[in-house]
């Protein structure tokens, strides 16, 4: 989902009280209560998209019930009705797009438009499996601003992803854009995506927790610009590069997470690409290296380095502006970070009791 560059292949007391300086996303009642009653039920032989269409359009919050069953998708499903759930049985509700075809599985938010004039809000996709199917491209034809996730959210305010099963993803699995914000992400399992597992794009204020994010191409998760949210109380394994790739990220809060085995390091902390080279180098956009990000209380295991530091002469820590981010001596690794150059680009990272 995101642009590597060859930056990316380079080599509780005290987290009580910093979770408590993160406010958690407002949890709105119509969209995270499990247990409000179903508008409209719809099954396998069905039509998904008719039967989302047909909710009541009082703007009244609705539930849309999914029985189980294998959904097969001919296309993209599009939820653009405020105050709505989508909820399945569990893994035994499948949405499972047909091989071949390029386009996301869920789109949250406006999907015709680049730029999504409206945001939508208050949203629940729950209880179900997410198979991506076989597809040849990362992005929709048609459409090249929308990838081939299994769940897009475009402009979404209090929106929550949860006890879901997604894989088999040509892009990321789960991905947040057009400055989303108050997400909820929890008790999900991601794995098996052509690239990133959970993908954040101009984000802000999420809540990811209790997940398992694991055997992904790249990334268990990448940020293109997330701000001021929790990642707590994830599993991050056996992803391909690195266990969460940050740029252009500030005032984020990783604590109790696990990153094991990932090929790259666990974290990787780095600028946003402005442009490549003829020659194949790139150059960030300038002061974009991610900042001000703390670690606390997590659990590093077989990765080859906690962190990796990715910068350039456009972007590096070394501005008196500059604020690092921050690893707290709780936590507890089998190999140590590295930083890039720090004479030159100066230390991106603050060690502190």
């Amino acid at each position: 989902m995101t642009q590597r560059s060859w930056l990316s292949t380079f080599p509780l007391p005290c987290a009580a009280l910093l979770a408590a300086a993160f406010a958690a996303p407002p949890a709105d009642a119509a969209a995270s209560d499990d247990r409000a009653a179903c508008t409209a039920k719809v099954g396998p032989e069905d039509n998904l998209q008719g039967a989302i269409n047909a909710l009541p359009g009082d703007g009244q919050p609705a539930v849309l019930c999914l029985s189980a069953g294998d959904y097969q998708l001919q296309g993209l499903i599009s939820l653009l009705r405020d105050n709505t759930t989508l909820r399945g049985v569990g893994p035994k509700t499948v949405l499972h797009m047909r091989d071949g075809v390029q386009q996301p599985l869920l789109v949250v938010g406006d999907s015709a438009e680049q730029v999504p004039a409206q945001p939508i809000q208050n949203i629940t996709i729950s209880d179900m499996a997410l198979i991506g199917g076989k597809a040849e491209k990362e992005f929709m034809p048609e459409r090249p601003y929308l990838s081939n996730s299994a769940v897009v959210v475009r402009r979404g305010i209090n929106v929550r992803l949860t006890r879901l099963k997604a894989s088999n993803c040509r892009s990321a699995c789960l991905l947040t854009e057009q400055h989303s914000s108050d997400i909820t992400i929890d008790h999900n399992e991601v794995f098996g995506a052509i690239w990133d597992g959970v993908s954040f794009n101009s984000t802000s204020r999420v809540d990811m927790h209790d997940n398992n994010v694991h055997d992904n191409v790249a990334a268990g998760i990448t940020a293109e610009e997330i701000n001021d949210s929790q990642i707590r109380n994830n599993v991050l394994a056996n992803n391909g590069s690195q266990g969460a790739y940050l740029s252009n990220s500030r005032n984020n809060l990783f604590v109790n997470n696990t990153f094991s085995g990932n090929h790259g390091a666990g974290v990787f902390l780095t600028c946003a690409i402005r442009f490549r080279n003829a020659d194949g180098s790139t150059q960030c956009w300038d002061n974009s290296v991610s900042q001000n990000n703390t670690f606390d209380a997590n659990h590093f295991d077989k990765d080859p380095f906690t962190y990796t530091i990715g910068v350039d002469k456009a972007a590096n820590c070394t501005s008196e502006a500059f604020k690092p981010n921050v690893w707290k001596a709780s936590n507890q690794a089998t190999a140590s970070g590295v930083d890039i150059d720090p004479q030159r680009y100066g230390y991106c990272v603050r060690h502190e009791p």
